[in-house]
């Protein structure tokens, strides 16, 4: 009988200590299951974050205009009044609308000033530097040469022999691009950069 009552209390007693590490272990599960939650959140988020990095530095860096040269079209009274530019979309930029590019030109002529403007005519179009019209509907693409015209109407007073002038062409959902024009000569056809 003793023999049997140790053996009822042992029992009784295992039981109790096997409930209370169950207790303990479902806890632990539980607690592993939100941490490996907000591990997984985070590293979602991080890889989302560098995705959207990466998009961003690629548009920056390709979707830009890239300036091959600059001459004085027209000068007057010593200063110049228009430009011609010749550009080209940077390798890798998606194709890219003429009405979805400008240009601005800032300059201290008594004051701060700019022109700003699309690279495209009044019509929409760009031209390529053999003079064939790319139209308004169709796209410049990634390496094709255009070239435009920029007239100097707040900033043409500070367009005179030994200036410089900040030219910053802008690709719409893509980066900048500034190219000093250094005037050396006013003369039509005189290169700038």
């Amino acid at each position: 009988m003793y023999e049997e009552t140790l053996i009822k209390r042992k029992n009784n007693e295992s039981g109790s200590i096997g409930i209370g590490a169950m207790i303990v272990f479902i806890a632990l599960i539980l607690v592993a299951a939100v941490a490996s939650t907000v591990i997984i959140k985070t590293a979602e988020e991080l890889q989302d974050r560098a995705e959207k990095t990466g998009d961003d530095t690629r548009d920056q860096i390709s979707g830009k205009l890239i300036v091959t040269d600059v001459y004085v079209t027209t000068a007057a009274a010593g200063d110049i009044d228009s430009l011609t530019v010749i550009a080209k979309l940077a390798s890798g930029s998606d194709a890219t609308l003429p009405t979805a590019m400008t240009y601005m030109i800032v300059c201290d002529n008594g004051g701060f000033q700019t022109d700003v403007a699309d690279l495209a005519d009044a019509n929409g179009n760009a031209v390529t530097p053999g003079n064939a019209v790319i139209a308004d509907t169709t796209t410049i693409a990634s390496g094709e040469m255009f070239r435009f015209t920029v007239t100097l109407t707040n900033c043409d007073e500070a367009a005179i022999v030994g200036a410089s002038l900040p030219l910053t062409l802008n690709v719409e959902g893509g980066g900048d691009t500034r190219v000093d024009l250094e005037i050396e000569s006013i003369a039509v056809g005189a290169k700038l950069i």
